[in-house]
């Protein structure tokens, strides 16, 4: 019932219309925040070029792993599996942590926490 309810729990970005946020809160840059098991805004558009930040808001590790999501849930966000690419896996372990990623070409990048299998989001990057 534990795993039940802490899977529940990690239903990050389960939204049926996921928040779509422009990169504009700073020069060349803009940030994602990881809080109550979310990454915000789950779904990022971004022109090439810019760096994405991504800051852990919470005491507990997260990752920003790109990659795929599979068998994501749609009632409950939670993934059956997912498939790295190696883009980037960065680790931030508590409050505080960042990491950040330029973005040089246009495409679709998912991502995912590795660590909690409702944590999954995206950026989208245009020219």
């Amino acid at each position: 019932a534990g795993l039940a309810l802490l899977a529940a729990g990690c239903s990050g970005g389960s939204s049926n219309s996921p928040r779509t946020t422009s990169g504009a809160s700073g020069p060349g840059g803009t940030t994602i925040v990881l809080k109550s098991l979310m990454f915000t805004p789950a779904m990022l558009r971004v022109k090439v070029g810019t760096t994405v930040t991504w800051r852990n808001d919470e005491p507990i590790t997260h990752t920003v792993t790109s990659g795929r999501s599979l068998g994501v849930d749609k009632s409950t966000g939670l993934r059956s599996g997912q498939r790295p690419d190696g883009r980037f896996n960065a680790r931030l372990n508590g409050s505080g942590d960042t990491f950040s990623y330029t973005f040089t070409r246009p495409g679709a990048y998912p991502y995912y926490c590795s660590i909690h299998f409702g944590m999954n989001a995206e950026v989208l990057v245009t020219k």
